[in-house]
C-alpha cells in the first residue's frame, strides 16, 4: 500500500518558516506546531528560575500570547527559538520585580532526584554534594547572573542568542560568563578530582 506525501506539512518547516507563516497567514497549525516544539523547553526553563510550576505554566502561556499577538513584528532572518525566549526572558524580568522572586531561584533544582549511578554509593554521594555546593553558589548569584548561567547552560545557547535575548553586547555576555565560569571552579575546585 502506497501512502500519500502531505505536502506544505508544518512538521517539516523550520521554526523560522514556521513563524513567518504565523506572521503572514495567521496559521493556526504553525503557531500550533511551534507551540509543541517549544513549550516545554520554555516551561523548563522558566520553572528553573521560579521554583513554582503554576506561574511557570502561567508564563508560558503569556509568552505564546504575546508572540501571537506581536506576530506582525517578527523580523524573519531572526532566529525563532532566540526571539521566544527573549519574550520569556522579558515576563520573567516583569515577574522578578513584582514578586520579589529574585531570592528563590534554584530551589527546584535542590528538589530534583540526582541521577542513579549504578550501585556506586561514593560515586552519588560525590555527585550530590557537589550538586548542593552548586546550587548554593548560584543561589549567591544575582538574578542577572543566574539568568545568563541558565541560558548558556541548561538551555546550552550561544552567546549571540544570550545577547540578544538579554539585551546586553556580546562581549558583556562573554566577560560574565568568564566571570562566573571562573569563580564556580574556584569555589568548587574541592570537587574537580572526584569529578
Amino acid at each position: 500500500m502506497r501512502i500519500p506525501l502531505i505536502f506544505n506539512s508544518v512538521v517539516s518547516l523550520s521554526d523560522e518558516d514556521l513563524m513567518k507563516r504565523v506572521a503572514s497567514k495567521d496559521d493556526d497549525r504553525a503557531f500550533d506546531e511551534l507551540y509543541h516544539r517549544y513549550a516545554r523547553r520554555v516551561m523548563g526553563f522558566l520553572m528553573r528560575q521560579l521554583n513554582d510550576s503554576e506561574k511557570a505554566a502561567d508564563l508560558v502561556q503569556d509568552a505564546f500570547m504575546r508572540l501571537w499577538s506581536s506576530r506582525e513584528r517578527y523580523v524573519s532572518d531572526r532566529c525563532f527559538s532566540t526571539w521566544l525566549f527573549s519574550i520569556a526572558y522579558n515576563l520573567l524580568k516583569n515577574e522578578y520585580r513584582r514578586s520579589g522572586y529574585s531570592s528563590k531561584y534554584v530551589e527546584h533544582v535542590m528538589n530534583c532526584t540526582t541521577e542513579e549511578h549504578g550501585d556506586d554509593l561514593d560515586l552519588r554521594l560525590d555527585d550530590h554534594l557537589f550538586d548542593e555546593a552548586l546550587r548554593k553558589e548560584l543561589s549567591l548569584l544575582d538574578a542577572d547572573s543566574r539568568l545568563l548561567f541558565s541560558l548558556r547552560f541548561e538551555e546550552e545557547m550561544t552567546v549571540p542568542q544570550i545577547a540578544e535575548v538579554m539585551k546586553i553586547p556580546e562581549g558583556t555576555v562573554k566577560s560574565r560568563q568568564h566571570t562566573i565560569v571562573r569563580n564556580m571552579k574556584q569555589k568548587l575546585k574541592i570537587y574537580e578530582i572526584r569529578r
